[in-house]
């Protein structure tokens, strides 16, 4: 069993045997991720044995990656299980090519807040055809024959959006193994908000 774990953008986990969906908890939270991931991942896993755990490695809220990193490299140290990353563009990605299999490519956008967004465009075989970035919605250069999906799509000037919901832990299922096989360490694209005073 596959425990894959989302705080970039939501709180969402799921339990994945294969590609089916097991169990799922998502929900969207502005804060309190550190109170609800763990209780979230006892109702799910319930009493299976999980063998593996994927995490979302971001781009996202730097508070969030930070606690859903944690606390699976926590939970792989005690069960004895392999931890991996799976980016949370890649997630946003899988929806939208899993809503619409007509789509030849997708580009990936999470609103990134201060007026920028995260990135990243990929074909119909997952081929990342771009490094994720960090930007303002007007920089991005729109390969031809996208369509837009993630939170922050609608920023896009003149762009055409599929879905606009963050991540869900549960598309993991329509990665390929390749997409999910990151180490478990969080990608930043740019300074945090918060700085020390």
């Amino acid at each position: 069993m596959r425990l894959v774990i989302e705080t970039a953008f939501a709180l969402s986990v799921a339990l994945l045997d294969d590609d089916r969906i097991v169990a799922e908890e998502h929900r969207e939270v502005g804060r309190g991720h550190a109170e609800a991931l763990m209780p979230a991942v006892a109702a799910v896993v319930g009493n299976s044995r999980v063998t593996e755990i994927v995490v979302d490695i971001g781009p996202g809220s730097f508070t969030g990656l930070r606690i859903g990193i944690a606390a699976a490299r926590a939970l792989g140290l005690a069960w004895g299980v392999p931890v991996t990353g799976v980016g949370s563009l890649s997630l946003i990605a899988a929806a939208a090519f899993a809503a619409d299999p007509s789509l030849a490519a997708v580009t990936a956008v999470a609103d990134a807040g201060r007026g920028q967004v995260y990135w990243q465009s990929f074909d119909r075989d997952f081929a990342e055809t771009g490094e994720a970035a960090a930007g303002t919605p007007e920089t991005i250069a729109l390969p031809p024959s996208t369509t837009c999906a993630g939170p922050g799509a609608a920023l896009i000037p003149g762009a055409r959006c599929l879905d606009l919901s963050p991540p869900r832990a549960a598309s993991l299922r329509n990665l390929p193994r390749s997409a999910w096989s990151l180490p478990p360490v969080p990608l930043y694209l740019r300074a945090p908000d918060a700085v020390a005073a």
